[in-house]
């Protein structure tokens, strides 16, 4: 695995950052992904029903949440890239999976706000299989 940048310093963001609300996170998403909208409408149907009979918002928040770290994810298509490309190495039991996992989490806490660009440039690194 080698150490090339995660975020390019010169790769600017696809689509601004959304609010996290579910009309400005389903935009993102259809800007970015057009094909995860569906996804997207029923996961939010799935989590407002499971709010309203649990009668409590963690259903709606852990979707905010999770599509909210998508569409950071997202807006940087190297990061997708490395995401998609660590998470088919995980799904094939590659042997470096738990580098793998590791790697994902660092992304995923990036993208929920713990590290910004600046500091995701120097400590997430970019690896490739050897």
């Amino acid at each position: 695995m080698s150490g090339q940048p995660l975020v390019q310093a010169s790769e600017s963001p696809v689509v601004p950052r959304p609010a996290p609300s579910p009309t400005a996170l389903r935009e993102a998403v259809a800007r970015i992904t057009p094909p995860r909208v569906r996804e997207f409408d029923r996961q939010l149907v799935e989590a407002s029903t499971n709010a309203q009979t649990g009668r409590t918002l963690g259903p709606l928040w852990l979707f905010r949440r999770s599509w909210a770290q998508f569409v950071e994810v997202h807006r940087y298509p190297d990061v997708a890239r490395r995401h998609e490309e660590l998470l088919a190495m995980v799904e094939r039991g590659h042997s470096d999976t738990r580098r793998a996992a590791v790697e994902i989490s660092r992304i995923l806490a990036w993208a929920d706000g713990g590290w910004t660009s600046e500091r995701m440039l120097l400590v997430l690194r970019a690896r490739r299989p050897g």
